[in-house]
């Protein structure tokens, strides 16, 4: 049994969006506008329960190591333990978060890729990653929690975690923007080399664009299909100028980050808004002739039975996790 919170982050108007499932009931999914503390108060409820975080990226710090070792022996837990023990005593003077994971990945062995560190001989490589979780979140675990890290039925990680890590794995992507334009704001995340460089936001999310809808008195059009609008040539061109005005200062505010040299995976509900992604293709392209690409579904992803939104890739690439899709699936 299990609670997934992923969370909505707005400071005016928070969301979490929750997964529950029991063996008995299944899956519900549903959503609450509460604070995280409020969230957690009712995790806390529950203690019988396994309990999932997914938080905005904004409440981490991440931290990536390029290692080097070359060894006439097994590399064991002990140097692993070693080098992770090196980078944190380094890591002391930059940031005054707490840990709260860390992961290895990119590994090779004379020159070739291998799944496993452990046993590993010869000149080896790997990355390792170092996950710091903000001081004013911890504590707002710690506030229900006592010590959050004595809980072992409750995980934390940044929403888009698992989902740079599915695009690197499956897709084999290394460089790209993730972006996300949700209701009241949009963030977009930076990968190069396979980890977080930068995260942005600006409060300019879809909620903006339907303003502009409601003041030019088009809102209705906001769910008609292209051959909908198509059909009212009045209607069509008042949609295509407010749609341009958005996808002109999106763009402009990514090109002002210097982030327009990537191809893009967006996350968002407004994919489903053709006339939006030809706006925002036609623009992004202009640049550097980099591509959007709407990230909505996968083959390789289980959808348990249900439909899901474009929004909720996170959540269900978080589901898909080897642990969780056992349990869904009643494997375990």
């Amino acid at each position: 049994m299990f609670y997934l919170w992923h969370e909505e982050f707005d400071v005016k108007h928070p969301k979490f969006r929750i997964v529950k499932y029991q063996k008995d009931l299944g899956m519900q999914q549903y959503a609450v506008y509460e604070s995280l503390q409020n969230v957690i108060n009712q995790s806390f409820s529950y203690p019988e329960y396994n309990h999932y975080f997914l938080l905005d990226d904004s409440r981490f710090h991440f931290f990536r190591f390029d290692i080097f070792k070359e060894l006439d022996r097994p590399f064991t837990i002990d140097d692993i333990n070693e080098i992770t023990h090196e980078r944190l005593n380094y890591l002391k003077e930059i940031t005054k978060e707490e840990l709260l994971f860390t992961n290895v990945d990119s590994i090779f062995v004379n020159g070739e890729p291998q799944k496993y560190l452990i046993g590993a001989q010869g000149q080896i490589f790997f990355r390792l990653y170092l996950i710091y979780i903000n001081r004013d979140t911890l504590l707002e675990f710690n506030k229900h929690y006592g010590n959050l890290f004595s809980h072992k039925h409750l995980k934390i990680f940044p929403e888009s975690f698992k989902t740079i890590s599915f695009l690197k794995r499956k897709l084999e992507r290394d460089s790209f923007l993730l972006l996300y334009i949700k209701e009241s704001y949009c963030k977009v995340v930076a990968i190069e080399d396979g980890f977080y460089k930068r995260i942005e936001h600006i409060n300019f999310g879809i909620n903006f664009l339907m303003q502009m809808y409601k003041d030019n008195q088009i809102v209705k059009y906001r769910y008609k299909t292209s051959e909908e609008i198509d059909a009212n040539p009045l209607a069509k061109n008042l949609v295509l100028d407010n749609i341009n005005f958005y996808v002109e200062y999106l763009c402009k505010w990514l090109d002002d980050l210097k982030l327009t040299n990537k191809d893009i995976f967006i996350i968002s509900p407004i994919i489903k808004n053709g006339n939006f992604m030809d706006c925002f293709n036609k623009k992004y392209t202009t640049y550097h002739n980099k591509y959007i690409v709407p990230f909505h579904s996968s083959n390789q992803l289980e959808m348990f039975g249900k439909q899901w939104e474009p929004g909720d890739m996170d959540t269900l690439i978080f589901l898909n996790g080897s642990g969780v899709k056992k349990e869904l699936l009643g494997e375990v």
